[in-house]
């Protein structure tokens, strides 16, 4: 689409309007101005820098940058460390964040949509090719989302109690008019768009960088500058923008006017690209600079497409449709309540009408009829105006997820591109996997099961009436092979089996019984509902959802094997889950395409989970669906490793240092190395596929790093959690006789140092050098020790310890 070549244009063409600014630097210097009672609210009554965040254009940037781990299936308590980070470097500096992400489904701009899909796959194909071929992540240039990603990084901004919204009919609308209503002070985004909104002021996304010295550094845009830059009159910007193109007036109705424009080095003819280049859009430049004038839109559409051959009436009404939509997000269009225009409309500047408003905070009195509408048309059920308010504001606020208020509104979704490998096709598409799910889910939330019901009273006396048709179509986007165009499949969704309460109760009631039926409801869903799943014994409450995902995906078919469950229970209870540092220095061995496609086929079930769980009044808490609770790609795939070469589950459920062998390190000396645990890591023919590792002293006595700038204790982590099973790790033991000894705790720093080989066996056991305090000890007291250690509470060894050094350490596995 053209306006999204205009930005790399004003990269390149531009370069003296885009300059290198500290954020946290201007948000410091920062001075509110007066204003009106009237026009002040509540975000602007606090008096700090605010800007907006388009998180469409900054998803790599939330996650925490392009590193290649995103391919295991997604870091996400890296991500939540990073978000943290960002959040108090920005709070501390006087600057708040409103972050706005697109909840609508826009089907105007449904081939936009399916080109950025094929896209994406086509990224998808040559990152699965580069895995299969070399076992290592891809490049950042094929960096695709990690499933669940949006979800994740509201569910982390939330926590983190940053103001969370949602667009409902048109994004990028919605976003300035946001930023206007509120009067925030800029917006962070890479569309080029909003040059043509102009709006206060505006820092690129792609540019952002939060760096170690306390910096938040980016681009911004000066307005002012690039009209210069282009030598064109800012009030003229709309017709620009409408000739290059957008959903509205496309690329092909633009064919004849680009034929027209002029080569600037030959004075000949240019044949039509699909991709504007810098010579195409200061042709077009030019072309507008020079029109006599631009208050009469039907003259100048008129000669636009002087040489369109056919249909261009409905060229010059689109054009006209184009223009007002770019003015519509202006702060003239926005002041004068400038909209679209119902009828037609010669001039730019004489349409009025109602004051454009932002549908966040009223969108609910305007969506209910056309949500009625879009229901008839799709042969929906009417949907009751008290769930669609429910709908509505936790939609605008980020609470649902937006599936839910597409299906109520307009019975479509769309399904995007995941990493999957349709060439092979190893595993189902998740589409179709988890498509008996959505159908379930769709018919809870159409009340489909309530209107049979219904029925059935109200026509128990007559035996002989017709029975009405009680099923609906929702109407699903999907991309499949071998179509280049937008492909939708009509999906039947039809009344459960089962008693499932209204829509209504679970949504709205409060009564005694009302919380057991929604989770009830949601565990039916979810094809678990089992004694066992809500005894906190078995299943602790975070691990909840993923438990109802591997049993889904179970039930499904051939789907999981049996060392795969176990890396997916393994990777949920390991106590490296939340160490960040040490997942983010383990270096994977190899990295496998089918956990790379197992991982997001298990996230798209949880982002599925999490809809079911929504529809059924959320009776899991959001807390408690959060990734960060249950799953690290990283970790997924190093457990996966070791589940393939015949692990058994329990020795997997330890933590990984023991069985890799490498050397310890004691601030940053070598003290000792040890070799791999060849009983427990042989694969086939007896050779273990596990390099060694370097390990070092962890932070002492800290506990876990909980993603908000500091640590958490062990007990807040493994509340809830079944008790560890009591074994006595590899690389602790008596030896031959010898008494208890207290190991010092390892945490995984691979990469540190040089490996060296074990020495040859000599037997099994530790021998530690400790102090007289350590041996005085008692062995019950000492093994509750090594427990705590080996599960990363604290550093075995004391400050005397330390300062006087450990003695040798020696393991012989």
């Amino acid at each position: 689409m053209g306006i999204k070549d205009f930005q790399d244009f004003l990269e390149t063409e531009c370069a003296s309007a885009c300059l290198s600014v500290d954020l946290l630097k201007i948000s410091r210097a920062f001075v509110p101005k007066r204003m009106p009672i009237s026009r002040l609210n509540q975000i602007a009554k606090t008096g700090r820098f605010c800007v907006i965040v388009d998180a469409e254009s900054c998803l790599d940037r939330l996650y925490g940058g392009y590193f290649s781990d995103w391919v295991c299936g997604g870091q996400w308590n890296r991500m939540t460390a990073f978000l943290s980070n960002l959040v108090q470097a920005c709070q501390n500096a006087n600057m708040d964040l409103v972050v706005f992400f697109n909840g609508a489904l826009e089907k105007e701009k449904i081939k936009e949509w399916n080109a950025q899909q094929h896209s994406q796959k086509d990224k998808v194909r040559y990152v699965l090719r580069h895995i299969s071929s070399k076992g290592t992540p891809p490049p950042k240039v094929w960096w695709t989302q990690p499933v669940f990603l949006k979800e994740a990084v509201k569910m982390a901004l939330r926590q983190l109690g940053v103001s969370v919204a949602c667009s409902m009919d048109d994004h990028h609308l919605e976003v300035i008019r946001f930023c206007r209503e509120h009067n925030l002070q800029g917006i962070i985004a890479q569309e080029s768009i909003y040059t043509i909104f102009d709006p206060p002021r505006y820092f690129s996304s792609n540019n952002l960088k939060l760096t170690y010295k306390g910096s938040l550094e980016t681009k911004e845009y000066i307005m002012d500058e690039i009209a210069k830059c282009m030598n064109l009159n800012p009030n003229r910007f709309c017709i620009f923008a409408a000739l290059l193109g957008n959903h509205i007036l496309t690329d092909d109705d633009l064919i004849p006017f680009r034929d027209s424009i002029p080569s600037l080095d030959h004075g000949k003819h240019r044949k039509s690209r699909d991709k504007l280049d810098a010579e195409m859009i200061k042709g077009i430049c030019d072309y507008v600079r020079n029109l006599a004038a631009v208050d009469n839109l039907e003259v100048v559409g008129a000669d636009v497409f002087k040489l369109a051959k056919t249909n261009k009436t409905e060229l010059i009404e689109k054009f006209k449709q184009s223009v007002h939509y770019f003015v519509s997000g202006t702060g003239e269009g926005f002041y004068r309540g400038y909209n679209q225009p119902k009828g037609p409309a010669a001039s730019l500047h004489n349409y009025t009408g109602p004051h454009g408003r932002s549908p966040v905070g009223q969108g609910d009195v305007r969506l209910h009829g056309n949500a009625m509408g879009d229901a008839q048309k799709k042969k929906i059920p009417q949907v009751p105006n008290e769930i669609l308010r429910v709908a509505v504001d936790r939609h605008q606020k980020g609470l649902m997820h937006p599936f839910i208020y597409q299906v109520l509104a307009q019975g479509e979704v769309k399904l995007p591109v995941i990493l999957e490998d349709d060439a092979t096709r190893e595993l189902n598409p998740y589409v179709d996997v988890y498509r008996p799910l959505r159908q379930t889910i769709y018919s809870v939330l159409l009340n489909l099961n309530k209107q049979k019901i219904v029925h059935e009273i109200q026509h128990k006396d007559k035996p002989n009436s017709s029975q009405p048709d009680f099923t609906a179509q929702i109407k699903e986007w999907v991309v499949r092979p071998g179509l280049n165009h937008p492909t939708f499949e009509m999906v039947t969704v039809r009344p459960v089996e089962w008693k499932v309460p209204s829509v209504q109760r679970m949504w709205l009631g409060h009564q005694d019984g009302d919380k057991d039926r929604r989770i009830r409801a949601f565990l039916t869903m979810m094809m678990s509902d089992t004694s066992l799943m809500m005894n906190t014994n078995y299943v602790p409450q975070h691990l909840l959802v993923m438990c109802t995902v591997l049993r889904y995906l179970i039930q499904y078919g051939r789907l999981l094997q049996r060392q795969e469950l176990d890396a997916f229970l393994a990777m949920s209870v390991s106590p490296l889950l939340h160490d960040v540092q040490t997942m983010q220095d383990l270096k994977l061995p190899n990295i496998l395409p089918r956990g790379s496609q197992l991982a997001s086929l298990f996230m798209a079930g949880i982002e599925t989970a999490s809809i079911a769980n929504d529809v059924c009044g959320a009776p899991i808490p959001w807390t408690m669906i959060c990734p960060w609770n249950y799953m690290d790609g990283k970790l997924f795939h190093f457990k996966l490793l070791k589940a393939n070469n015949n692990t058994p589950l329990l020795d997997m459920c330890r933590s990984p240092v023991e069985a890799q062998g490498g050397q310890l390190e004691i601030a940053g000396v070598v003290v000792g190395q040890w070799g791999p645990n060849m009983s427990n890591r042989r694969g086939r023919g007896g050779v273990s596929q596990m390099p060694p590792q370097v390990m070092s002293v962890g932070q002492r006595g800290r506990g876990f790093y909980n993603g908000r700038g500091g640590f958490m204790p062990r007990q807040a982590l493994m509340r809830g959690r079944p008790a560890p099973p009591m074994y006595r790790p590899t690389f602790y033991g008596r030896g031959r006789g010898s008494p208890a000894k207290r190991p010092v705790r390892i945490v995984a720093r691979p990469g540190r140092g040089r490996t060296v080989k074990a020495p040859p066996p000599k037997g099994r056991g530790v021998t530690v050098a400790v102090s007289s305090a350590i041996k005085s000890k008692s062995p019950d007291q000492d093994y509750d020790d090594a427990e705590e250690e080996v599960n990363g509470g604290y550093s075995g060894a004391s400050e005397d310890d330390e300062e006087s050094g450990v003695a040798a350490v020696s393991v012989n596995a």
